[in-house]
């Protein structure tokens, strides 16, 4: 299926070039509208939002019988890896390469994500936090990393991080939804003397 899907996105790049040169001498006279109609794209099934660089929604339509999406968060969502040549203005879209994963420590798991508590989370004694990766790797890279883990280390080190938000709130039970993106990975609960986990999400999404 993906080498299908890079020969789409190839055809997608070849679209986009031929159709930036009309576009560029129209803009340089003013601006230009078009009427298009906007779509939904299904991946695996599930309806995928392509969000820009500060994660913005992107609209996917469909203009004079061709369907315009993002390169790079398609590609990403298939995980593919795409670059840009500034120089010679060259889109790429390639298989990904094992990344070097280093660090399978619980620290080096601790400072990839971002702890947050939900504004308005009064469920009785419950507090609900979000936890979302911000470290470097694309997608593609993440889930290489995620599958260096043993599944046991991932949810003893998951299972760690919220006992010790669980102790910034004493008396309340907290939950945690680690995600990647868009992409939910699983749910942590915490409480006095208790941890426990799931991420069937994960395992479904990384395979």
């Amino acid at each position: 299926m993906k080498g299908k899907f890079v020969s789409f996105l190839a055809g997608m790049i070849a679209t986009l070039i031929l159709a930036a040169l009309p576009v560029t001498a129209l803009a340089a006279t003013g601006a230009l509208t078009i009427e298009v109609s906007p779509i939904k794209v299904l991946v695996d099934g599930e309806v995928f939002q392509p969000k820009d660089v500060n994660g913005n929604d992107v609209m996917v339509f469909t203009y004079n019988g061709t369907t315009y999406a993002p390169l790079r968060a398609l590609a990403e969502a298939y995980g593919l890896v795409v670059g840009y040549d500034s120089e010679n203005h060259i889109a790429t879209v390639d298989k990904p390469t094992a990344p070097d994963v280093q660090g399978g420590d619980y620290a080096s798991f601790e400072r990839m994500w971002t702890v947050e508590e939900k504004p308005v989370t009064h469920y009785g004694n419950e507090k609900i936090f979000t936890m979302t990766y911000s470290g470097p790797l694309s997608m593609s890279e993440f889930k290489a990393w995620w599958k260096s883990f043993d599944e046991s280390a991932i949810e003893g080190y998951a299972e760690r991080m919220m006992a010790e938000v669980q102790k910034t709130v004493p008396g309340y039970v907290v939950t945690a939804y680690f995600s990647y993106g868009q992409y939910n990975l699983g749910t942590v609960r915490a409480e006095s003397g208790y941890t426990g986990s799931n991420f069937t999400g994960a395992t479904a999404w990384i395979g």
